[in-house]
């Protein structure tokens, strides 16, 4: 092979300087590009912990919300002192990808604990178990009072980006419940959480007999409704001609 003449510079391969340099380039968009997404993930997480530390008075203190008296700390960690002496309590910690927050509900017929967990994938209550007194019923507004305490088993919600999740089960002995000069009895009941596909599924029946209501709780935003006839042996004000089927946008 001919050598170059003295003086002058090898020439190089058009198509071998075409492709290292588009490879410097897609490793330089490559930098680039990482480089933006770890600064808008910072960004982000600085915002949210910016928010978590922000007394959480100032984020309701336009919002009344019902049964609950003061609240005190941050949305990292604090407390909601609620009527009738309950109380709410959180402290939050880091997880991997997600805020894991154990929280616990408190009070003289109640003792209810879980863990809230907020992530790129989602939200969740999982692990909720305990017992729910009767009390709890003041902080509804229009409720009625029963003197049942319910059991709250391995209670678990999720709302994902494609799907809602539901498992776990709350059940009730047998009682009563009033409200002005109105007073029913009620036999032992449960209800059952479940997940179906995407949907998660709620049950109420008595226990070993056929279901009396279910609500299917949809991605969408929306909660399917049948009760059927019987659920009027429990309770009266529900009529018996035929099941009843209700869609509720939320």
């Amino acid at each position: 092979m001919p050598e170059a003449p003295s003086g002058q510079r090898p020439q190089t391969d058009p198509p071998a300087r075409a492709a290292g340099s588009g490879r410097g380039w897609a490793r330089r968009l490559g930098v680039w590009g990482l480089g933006v997404i770890l600064t808008f993930a910072l960004l982000v997480s600085l915002a949210g912990l910016a928010l978590a530390m922000m007394p959480v008075s100032l984020l309701i203190r336009n919002h009344n919300i019902p049964g609950v008296d003061a609240v005190y700390g941050s949305l990292w960690t604090g407390r909601a002192d609620l009527r009738g002496d309950y109380r709410l309590e959180w402290s939050s910690k880091l997880g991997w990808g997600h805020l894991e927050t154990p929280i616990t509900l408190s009070g003289a017929d109640t003792r209810v604990t879980g863990a809230a967990s907020f992530g790129v994938t989602g939200v969740a209550l999982e692990q909720v178990t305990g017992r729910a007194g009767p009390g709890l019923a003041q902080l509804i507004p229009g409720a009625w009072q029963c003197d049942m305490t319910a059991r709250v088993s391995d209670i678990a919600l999720s709302w994902g980006w494609f799907s809602v999740g539901a498992a776990g089960q709350v059940s009730t002995p047998e009682g009563s419940c009033e409200k002005g000069n109105r007073s029913i009895d009620i036999p032992p009941l449960s209800l059952d959480l479940t997940s179906e596909g995407p949907d998660a599924v709620a049950t109420l029946r008595e226990p070993d007999a056929p279901p009396m209501a279910v609500a299917r709780i949809r991605r969408d935003r929306v909660v399917d409704i049948r009760i059927e006839p019987t659920a009027a042996d429990v309770f009266p004000a529900l009529p018996r001609s035929g099941p009843i089927t209700l869609q509720v946008p939320f």
